[in-house]
């Protein structure tokens, strides 16, 4: 613009803040088009670059102007210009061939660039995940508890650094333990950092409640109003009340528990009904989540997953599916929970082989002794 020309007759840092500032436009300019046609430019004549014409009219007294897209591979990373100054002769086909050089040479750097900074990005991201994993390490129990007349054993295998699923022990009373599992949607971190505030709400309602369905309704509606639409959790919660021999099971939407009986070697779904967690306010919810008791006789076991163990795929695309985990559970129960546990975690592997993991898989296993 003329205005800035005049300025820059004086004050040559005008110049330099205008190119900074101003945005050009694929097409717009011999900037603009030498970055959407990926050609290099030599004009010797300012008349074939109208918007190029005052400029020898002014102080910086150009006559000739070269310019190149910074091309590596098939990235175009910006554009290089330069034009001759007053007390220099106009550029010739020899200072064209050496500016294309120092182009190539420029955009080699400046990827080099990029991609170093990019590395330096990502290794900070990747520290970020480690120390966000380390904390969801705390949250999630090291071990499980141990419990009079029952036999407990859990574990936690995240697809990603940071896990969408959730394991937790809570003491409820004197007499009685909380086992929740709980599965968020999604992956990654939005997931986990749900899964920390599922937690903490589920804690704060379990402690001296009996009631497991009652437990849910609340964590549910304090959970309702902070969980985005496209967002829900899916829990089975059960209690175990070590002085009478009592289960009691509330499920919200999750993966129906199995149990295994050891009299007849069955294993069926456990299916009482339930709506997941942060899809509706209370209205639907409290009407159909119920406590529902189940009976373990000695040596019965009650499993707790996630559909990352039934939904693991084959190389194949196969599901690892209910049946194979049936299979699993009959082949270990005569051996106690945590015999449950390593046994589903290693035909899991060998079925899936080198098929890369793709959710969260969570196991919890109950064995009544």
């Amino acid at each position: 613009p003329p205005h800035v020309l005049q300025q820059a007759a004086t004050t040559p840092i005008a110049l330099e803040s205008y190119l900074r500032l101003h945005t050009i436009a694929p097409g717009e300019g011999i900037v603009g088009r030498a970055w959407q046609n990926r050609t290099p430019a030599l004009l010797t004549d300012l008349a074939d670059a109208p918007e190029l014409a005052k400029l020898r009219e002014t102080t910086l007294g150009t006559a000739s102007v070269m310019v190149t897209p910074l091309l590596y591979g098939k990235q175009n990373m910006g554009v290089l210009a330069l034009g001759n100054g007053p007390m220099t002769p106009p550029f010739t086909q020899s200072d064209f061939v050496v500016f294309k050089s120092i182009a190539e040479q420029s955009a080699f750097a400046l990827y080099n660039a990029i991609i170093y900074s990019e590395a330096n990005e990502k290794k900070r991201l990747d520290h970020d995940l480690q120390i966000a994993r380390d904390i969801q390490r705390i949250l999630l129990p090291a071990e499980a508890p141990i419990i009079n007349g029952f036999e407990i054993s859990g574990i936690n295998i995240p697809a990603s650094q940071v896990s969408g699923d959730y394991i937790d022990y809570i003491t409820v009373d004197a007499e009685r333990l909380g086992v929740a599992i709980a599965d968020v949607s999604g992956k990654g971190v939005p997931a986990s950092l749900i899964m920390a505030i599922c937690r903490s709400v589920l804690r704060s309602q379990a402690t001296e409640n009996a009631s497991p369905a009652d437990v849910l309704r609340k964590v549910n509606r304090q959970l309702y109003p902070d969980i985005k639409e496209d967002m829900f959790i899916s829990m089975a919660y059960v209690i175990l009340d070590h002085a009478r021999d009592g289960v009691l099971l509330a499920r919200a939407g999750h993966d129906a528990p199995l149990l295994f009986r050891q009299s007849d070697q069955t294993v069926t779904s456990v299916k009482p009904p339930g709506l997941v967690l942060g899809i509706d306010s209370g209205s639907v919810f409290d009407r159909i989540t119920a406590d529902f008791e189940v009976r373990l006789e000695r040596d019965d076991c009650l499993i707790l997953y996630t559909d990352g163990v039934t939904e693991a795929l084959d190389t194949n695309g196969d599901e690892f599916g209910l049946e194979r985990t049936t299979q699993s559970i009959r082949a270990s129960a005569a051996s106690g929970a945590a015999a449950i546990i390593a046994r589903l975690i290693d035909d899991l592997r060998n079925f899936v082989g080198s098929h890369p993991q793709n959710d969260d898989i969570t196991l919890i296993a109950i064995r009544k002794t």
